[in-house]
């Protein structure tokens, strides 16, 4: 399955510089989080850490073209995605919580050395609610 071999290749430790758009003033915040990937006890397991701004752990579990989460990345509760790939090197996640529905694109460069991700979130009227986008380097 093209989702497990791309999620196993993101494995390791990065450095994600990061620029947000938040509303209700768009101004940009920029974050540096350090993050680690690893695959879990089960084949199509991942566990994410990350310290920064904030910290946390969420365990991911691919079942299909669903990627289960343990948590989203502002609260503690478990949601799951819409997994899509759009290349070998680039895949999409779709996540609705808290009334925002977020899509996520995320795409390998550099022979895995870099990833180039981006966020948008949209709320039920079509406006938006938060645009990231995201540098990631591997340490």
């Amino acid at each position: 399955m093209a989702a497990l071999e791309w999620l196993r290749r993101s494995c390791g430790k990065w450095r994600s510089e990061r620029r947000y758009l938040f509303q209700p003033d768009g101004k940009p915040v920029n974050l540096t989080t350090m993050m680690e990937i690893y695959e879990g006890e089960r084949g199509n397991q991942f566990i994410i850490e990350w310290t920064g701004k904030t910290s946390g752990k969420m365990e991911l579990e691919l079942d299909g073209y669903t990627l289960r989460r343990s948590r989203d990345y502002f609260g503690d509760e478990a949601h799951s995605s819409h997994v899509q790939m759009l290349t070998d090197d680039i895949i999409r996640l779709t996540t609705s919580y808290d009334g925002v529905t977020y899509q996520e694109t995320i795409e390998l460069l550099s022979s895995d050395q870099y990833r180039m991700r981006q966020t948008f979130g949209t709320k039920p009227d079509g406006s938006f609610a938060l645009c990231g986008a995201y540098t990631e380097f591997r340490i």
